[in-house]
């Protein structure tokens, strides 16, 4: 088995240079690179199930009860008497550093509750300190009486209503639950095992290989770093406890089972019993992919895949019942051809083939007002990620889509499309989600026929094509061609007021990077400046990584702006200092990602040299805005500057460009939609008696966006519903409020920020 360990994320110590600048009022933080990890978007700690983690020893496990059908024989496992509090015993639990069986170690511990469904030990040698008998009841209480989504059933009457029975090979209808320490190789960051159930358990100790069997329906349950008497430790492991019975259960009918289909159950027991659905952005980011795939040896892409399952099982139950699990589980068969049983067992009227076209169709448009299979009843789901093209005329394009998988191509811009698909199996299925203000809908397309939308950039302003493989072994390739009309468009990465500058050197630079815009031309850039000075400019193919450098190949050089006005500070709004450079003579490509670099002529002064203005933004998927700073403490080399202590605010410059096409006969700015979540801070602020607050969400959502008083009470509910992707901004009148300090906190299914406000009347 491969070792845990490989899990942890390598975490590097932000050096942070702090530094008030008068004239301009902004402190500055200075940031080294974060990890690959990190930009994956995974936290610094976060839990996972152990017991896929042990998927080779439950191999093993699986070949010897198929040689042995008689191994889970009860009156081989008959217990003499039932536990109560005080009984003591040693149980083996599983070293997870080594991963083997071989290596199994006794775990000194007591019961200190008994439930009617469950014995509840501790390990002895934390009692008292990291479990205490409140932990214990609170476990033993939600395993046995309620849930967060019912007061009044438990994780074990939830559990077997939805999945069926639990095996009973030691004669004792109880499951023990085992908090203990687990040994994982947690240091402080990365992944840690929150729990897990072990089939080896199920089998005598007194077969042949099975001695450290603790012949018992067993759960064991992480109390380190794991924190029970928090709020989120505790949902932790009971949200753990409703995932492992699942397994459990599936075990007692189908040792052989497919491991996306139990994973897949047992994250929607999280969710039956009242916890979130797994992240959802590790899917979203990854449509195209075999959806049975199991990524048992790479513990980063696994947890996709578990993501995955978790989309899957929710929309299962949500258009066909709960029903459908149990006999899902019961049935002989495993995989697609257990949900096929399950299907049919309860007369749903769809075989899995139609659930999956239906699910791929949801994952982009999420909507059941246009049809109940388009959507979710879980609310605030995002939206599967699209290769995005803004110009509509693309030439012929070959494209793959894997097994059981969906691509998504997605027109956003222009107007007029035409678009031909060309599949090369009857297994690809095309399906066009057209989406506007008022209006969606979903054809079928025909491949080899011209799809042209008329409507497309006035009731539709959206034309999204899947292109699904129904075949569960093969990828296949597609071609697609398209033409209308284009519009020129804005690529920017602020969305936000500037709050100051960089105090950098002479020749010291910054730059702000651009992806690639396929079949354009640089049109434009625009820039935010301090001053009335001239800067030096230029434009460069983007190396893709910060150092040695950003900039790469020449493009453009020798180019420069002047600013208009000074402005004075506080800044004013909207920021008045913008100029233009037209590029349009420098036949510059947009087919590879770019990089837009302003160089300093002199130190920073407080009356002379002319400075880039700068905006605080969120990491998202990685900065945007690099700094080659030659007075870093750490030497002169390229940065990008954080905000923040947690590194998940960081600087960005005030520079945007602009990309035409060769068709486009009126110049037409065309907002892109933002990348990351973000809430902007307020402006003006102060502020008497009204502001505006503006936010950024780059996936249709559910935004909950309210105002509170310095005592938590709520005073204003600004937005409570979906909105569509893109900037919005929202008008607070507070004519009817005190003088005072309030604050705004804005939450979606995937962000959460709160921001402070002040009124002066």
């Amino acid at each position: 088995m491969q070792q845990y360990r490989t899990m942890r994320i390598v975490t590097r110590i932000v050096t942070l240079i702090l530094g008030f600048i008068l004239c301009t009022h902004i402190f500055l933080a200075q940031g080294d690179e974060k990890t690959p990890l990190e930009k994956n978007g995974l936290p610094k700690s976060y839990p996972i199930h152990g017991s896929d983690l042990l998927w080779k020893n439950e191999l093993e496990v699986r070949q010897y009860l198929k040689a042995h059908p008689d191994a889970l024989q009860r009156t081989s496992l008959q217990k003499t008497t039932a536990y109560s509090v005080g009984s003591t015993k040693a149980w083996y639990a599983d070293n997870y550093i080594t991963g083997s069986t071989s290596d199994r170690y006794q775990v000194p511990s007591t019961c200190r509750g008994v439930g009617t469904n469950c014995y509840v030990f501790v390990e002895d040698a934390n009692w008292g300190t990291k479990v205490t008998q409140k932990m214990v009841d609170s476990i033993r209480i939600y395993f046995d009486s309620k849930t967060p989504a019912n007061a009044s059933k438990g994780i074990y009457q939830t559990d077997v209503e939805t999945f069926g029975n639990p095996p009973d090979v030691d004669g004792d209808p109880k499951i023990v639950i085992l908090l203990l320490d687990i040994k994982d190789g947690y240091d402080g960051s990365g992944g840690y095992v929150a729990g897990y159930f072990y089939s080896f358990n199920e089998v005598s100790n007194s077969k042949p290989g099975y001695s450290t069997s603790n012949n018992a329906e067993i759960f064991f349950i992480d109390i380190s770093p794991a924190n029970l008497s928090t709020a989120d430790g505790l949902n932790e492991a009971i949200s753990t406890l409703a995932h492992e019975f699942q397994h459990m259960i599936h075990f007692n009918y189908d040792q052989h089972e497919n491991t996306f289909v139990n994973e897949g159950c047992s994250v929607l027991a999280e969710v039956n019993c009242g916890f979130p659905i797994y992240s959802q952005s590790y899917y979203a980011s990854e449509p195209n992919h075999y959806l049975l795939d199991w990524r048992r040896d790479d513990n980063t892409a696994v947890l996709k895949d578990y993501s995955r399952a978790a989309r899957f099982f929710v929309y299962m139950r949500d258009q066909v019942g709960i029903g459908l699990f149990k006999p899902l589980v019961a049935s002989i068969l495993t995989g697609t051809f257990g949900i096929d049983a399950g299907l049919q067992s309860i007369s749903a009227g769809v075989h899995f083939s139609d659930l999956l076209k239906n699910w791929f169709v949801a994952n982009i448009l999420n909507d059941r007002t246009v049809d109940t299979k388009y959507g979710y009843n879980y609310p605030n789901l995002p939206q599967s990620s699209a290769k995005t093209l803004y110009n509509p005329n693309v030439a012929l394009t070959t494209d793959t889509v894997n097994n059981y998988a969906v691509r998504y191509i997605s027109f956003k811009k222009g107007s007029q499309l035409k678009a031909t698909f060309t599949v090369s199996s009857p297994d690809l299925v095309i399906k066009a989600v057209e989406i506007g203000a008022s209006s969606k809908r979903v054809l079928d397309v025909t491949s080899g026929a011209e799809f042209f939308e008329p409507l497309y950039g006035s009731t539709y302003t959206e034309v999204d094509f899947a292109v699904m493989n129904m075949n569960p072994s093969s990828p296949y390739t597609f071609t697609y061609r398209a033409s209308g009309v284009n519009q020129a468009i804005e690529l920017q990465n602020d969305y936000t007021e500037p709050t100051g500058v960089y105090p950098l050197a002479a020749n010291d630079t910054v730059c702000v990077t651009f992806g690639a815009v396929q079949d354009g031309r640089l049109d434009s850039i625009r820039v935010a400046l301090r001053r009335t000075s001239t800067i030096r400019s230029g434009i460069w193919k983007y190396t893709g990584t910060t150092r040695p450098s950003p900039l790469g190949q020449p493009l453009a050089l020798n180019l420069s702006a002047t600013g208009i006005v000074q402005p004075p500070s506080p800044y004013p709004v909207p920021w008045p200092n913008w100029v233009t450079i037209d590029l349009r003579s420098k036949n510059i490509s947009t087919n590879s990602p770019f990089a837009v670099g302003f160089i300093m002529d002199g130190p920073y002064s407080g009356t002379t040299n002319n400075y880039v203005m700068a905006t605080n933004g969120a990491y998202g998927n990685g900065p945007t805005s690099f700094t080659y700073s030659s007075g870093s403490s750490s030497g002169a080399n390229w940065y990008y500057y954080t905000v923040n202590d947690a590194g998940d605010s960081v600087a960005v410059y005030l520079i945007r460009a602009y990309v035409s096409f060769a068709t486009t006969g009126v110049r037409t700015t065309v907002e892109l939609n933002p990348t990351t979540f973000n809430l902007d801070q307020n402006y003006p602020n102060p502020f008497n008696p009204s502001t505006v607050i503006r936010f950024h969400l780059p996936s249709r959502s559910f935004v909950n966006l309210k105002v509170y008083d310095m005592t938590g009470r709520e005073v204003s509910t600004l937005v409570d519903g979906i909105k569509e992707a893109g900037i919005h901004e929202i008008k607070f009148d507070a004519s009817h409020m005190p003088s005072g300090n309030y604050f705004y906190r804005m939450v979606t299914d995937k962000f959460v920020e709160t921001k402070k406000l002040v009124l002066i009347k």
